[in-house]
């Protein structure tokens, strides 16, 4: 099947971190995402697909979202303009909250490589037919560590037992403050993983996800080299971008990354 796609970049928005589960395959990719598993690929403004329909990948990649438009605003900024014009295609991937929660509990100093072998292992022990497990379903601990999960096996164990899907969907409906200090509740999530989560499945834009690559190009970029806390950095993506935020974050994320 066929869909259009402008101002949208695939290989871009499946490699700049949010998502974790996907493999290339031929000319494009193969993605799995909680129950569903599908290929796409990109010539030009438009996207060949198969496996899922036109109305989940349209919400998936954010493709009904005005870019055009959010690309105006934040260009005005000098500094991050570079960053947009470098990846002008990046798209928010809209996940789904209890995969986006698991992936990001395995994210806490690893890397994308050693996520991507975790959420396999885990969806081969806890899964069926490779579809991800459902809250309630990754309820062994020693076979969550069985699956190269280290420390954070227990963060998961826990998760697993606190949450549901009816419990973290609703966190959409919160104020983005809110459903921050919700998810902060539950054991292994700060505020680094609390933003990620609310950023990449609770369409909570103004959330701004700080790691060492956020914070170094901010000092960069904005502060000349002076070193900051995270949190100061946080407050100060707030008081720039606003509700933009969040867009911000991954196209200074993924820019900053590949230099």
């Amino acid at each position: 099947m066929r869909l259009g796609a402008k101002d949208f970049d695939l290989a871009s928005t499946v490699e700049s971190g949010q998502l974790f589960r996907w493999s290339k395959e031929g000319d494009g990719y193969r993605i799995a995402h909680r129950d569903k598993s599908f290929f796409v690929s990109q010539e030009g403004d438009f996207l060949e697909f198969s496996g899922v329909t036109a109305a989940f990948l349209t919400s998936f990649f954010g493709l009904d979202v005005d870019y055009a438009a959010i690309k105006r605003k934040l260009s005005k900024d000098a500094m991050l303009r570079t960053a947009i014009k470098a990846y002008p295609g990046i798209h928010i991937v809209r996940q789904d909250p209890w995969e986006c929660t698991v992936s990001f509990l395995c994210s806490s100093f690893s890397n994308i490589k050693k996520i991507q072998l975790n959420l396999r292992k885990l969806t081969e022990c806890f899964g069926e037919s490779g579809a991800f497990p459902c809250p309630g379903d990754i309820d062994d601990h020693p076979r969550i560590k069985s699956c190269s999960t280290g420390y954070r096996s227990k963060y998961i164990f826990e998760a697993n037992k606190l949450v549901d899907d009816r419990s973290l969907n609703a966190l959409k409906r919160l104020p983005y403050a809110e459903a921050k200090a919700r998810l902060m509740e539950l054991p292994g999530i700060g505020e680094k993983v609390a933003d990620c989560i609310c950023l990449f499945s609770l369409d909570k834009t103004e959330a701004f996800p700080v790691d060492v690559w956020i914070k170094r190009v901010i000092e960069e970029l904005y502060f000349e080299g002076k070193s900051m806390k995270e949190r100061d950095v946080r407050d100060f993506a707030k008081q720039r971008w606003g509700a933009l935020a969040g867009y911000a974050q991954q196209y200074l994320y993924h820019w900053r990354r590949t230099l």
